[in-house]
């Protein structure tokens, strides 16, 4: 997305269209890992607290040995989060495929920029917010 960004600053555009197009490329990559990664945590039963139903020795027990559904909650706030990351990387191919097509056509140069800087800005920010869910949900025990 940056080379993207820098090509519009150049005026170059068909390289503009090729970083854009990768950048396309490796999020719908990033959502078929998502896809192959959901559908074994819904063949596991690794599910939100109402649905939750994996294996009898993942659950814990609290205090007074009642079974915990802690492990359930943490899968309710994963898929919420993971979730609403994966429809802000849709959103984000769009605006991404809207300004390839409009940088094909020539539109920007480094006299106007603006769309590209703006749309670049957003996928950064979805890309900051991936930085602090990987480790949240992933990295720590």
């Amino acid at each position: 997305m940056v080379m993207g960004v820098v090509s519009a600053k150049r005026s170059q555009s068909k390289k503009t269209v090729m970083y854009l197009i990768l950048t396309i490329l490796c999020a719908c990559i990033f959502l078929g890992v998502k896809y192959f990664e959901y559908s074994h945590k819904f063949e596991e039963g690794l599910l939100p607290p109402r649905w939750y139903h994996a294996q009898p020795t993942d659950t814990i027990r609290d205090t007074a040995g009642n079974v915990s559904h802690g492990y359930g909650t943490f899968f309710a706030f994963y898929f919420m989060m993971t979730g609403l990351h994966g429809i802000h990387i849709l959103v984000g191919i769009i605006l991404l495929a809207w300004i390839a097509i409009r940088a094909n056509r020539g539109e920007f140069s480094k006299a106007y920029y603006t769309p590209v800087d703006l749309v670049g800005l957003y996928w950064h920010l979805v890309d900051l917010i991936w930085i602090y869910l990987f480790p949240l949900y992933y990295l720590i025990k």
